[in-house]
């Protein structure tokens, strides 16, 4: 679900094959599909972060009635991963360092019910110490998503790319979920 983008990007692109070169509202279609994206990545975040925390720590594993905690997630979810897109624009420094400062915030949300916004906070305070090691993690979490994103861009949004990169993305996003959660584990206990 989390890949869905790519589709969207793909359908729009093969419907408009004749139009889209003379028409500049096919820039602003694109990004209002890359803003919906961030929306998009909350509603799917949420089910893979219960799961990526009950997979490092069964012995906590979230209540099912916590569902109306979602929508702090999907605006917290939302504002991050604008937070971390314009970084990466600008520079890909700020982007990496707002990635590693706010990465335990689904954690804190869906273990402590924490508020959206304030579980941004809370996660800059629990990766105090520890920004260094989290940014190592995340470089290298990021070098191996770079065959799905490679291969995304080697065959470009036709249907191709979006099957590779999902084939390739999915372990990857996955692995990096539960290793966060693992992070979020150990970062916890230590405070």
């Amino acid at each position: 679900m989390l890949l869905a983008v790519p589709v969207m990007v793909l359908l729009v692109w093969q419907s408009s094959e004749g139009t889209r070169e003379n028409n500049p509202l096919f820039f602003w279609l694109y990004l209002l599909i890359w803003l919906g994206s961030f929306l998009v990545a909350g509603y799917v975040g949420w089910p893979l972060a219960r799961s990526a925390l009950a997979a490092v720590s069964p012995e906590t594993t979230p209540e099912d009635g916590d569902w109306w905690v979602r929508d702090g997630f999907v605006r917290a979810t939302a504002a991050f991963s604008f937070t971390v897109a314009v970084g990466m624009v600008f520079l890909v420094i700020p982007g990496l360092m707002v990635l590693m400062i706010y990465t335990f915030f689904p954690f804190l949300i869906i273990e402590r019910k924490a508020k959206g916004f304030l579980s941004l906070a809370q996660s800059a305070e629990l990766t105090r110490g520890n920004r260094m090691r989290l940014l190592v993690l995340v470089l290298v979490l990021t070098a191996l998503f770079i065959p799905a994103a490679y291969s995304y861009t080697q065959w470009g949004p036709g249907a191709l790319g979006v099957v590779a990169a999902w084939l390739l993305g999915t372990p990857v996003l996955a692995l990096g979920a539960v290793t966060m959660a693992a992070g979020y584990r150990t970062l916890s206990r230590l405070r």
